[in-house]
């Protein structure tokens, strides 16, 4: 019973409106111009940055054969955001935990790791527990909100284990 509680939230709902191609950045905005560079033109001075939202990310979907290149060539940093339970049973080896459900307390503390991954150009790459898992698509969001590009690896575990690889 516990077991199809914890399902509950890789298995319900679907999210749309997801587009956008994947890339190591976090979210490609261009610097603000400077005051000065805004005066000589006429332009209204820009909003500081301190009132600024954070660009948003893009979010991609990827499949096996380019995850498993990415995986190969060290290019990706792979999240696994199904329930710590299911993590701790069995993941995509090389993969970290950050459960959609602790997002929003355990990602500070995980911040450093995603900003040096993309530092080092690789690609933000989620997965949950298969296609009709919304947890994947959600994370995906919120860190598109915070900045980040992603893609969703959409077959999750279970196309990951039945492939074999």
């Amino acid at each position: 019973m516990a077991c199809s509680a914890l399902m509950v939230s890789c298995t319900t709902q679907t999210e749309e409106g997801i587009e956008g191609s994947p890339g190591p950045s976090r979210g490609g905005v261009e610097p603000a111009p400077a005051s000065s560079d805004v005066a000589a033109r006429g332009e209204a001075s820009p909003v500081p940055e301190v009132e600024k939202s954070p660009a948003k990310g893009q979010v991609s979907h990827m499949d096996i054969g380019t995850l498993f290149q990415l995986r190969e060539e060290e290019r990706v940093l792979l999240v696994d955001v199904r329930p710590a339970f299911f993590y701790g049973l069995a993941h995509i080896p090389g993969a970290i935990s950050l459960p959609l459900k602790k997002f929003d307390g355990q990602f500070p503390g995980m911040q450093a790791q995603f900003d040096a991954a993309v530092s080092e150009g690789k690609v933000i790459v989620l997965y949950c527990t298969d296609e009709d898992c919304p947890d994947g698509r959600r994370t995906a969001a919120q860190l598109s909100e915070l900045g980040y590009t992603t893609s969703v690896y959409k077959g999750g575990w279970k196309e990951w284990k039945g492939s074999g690889l």
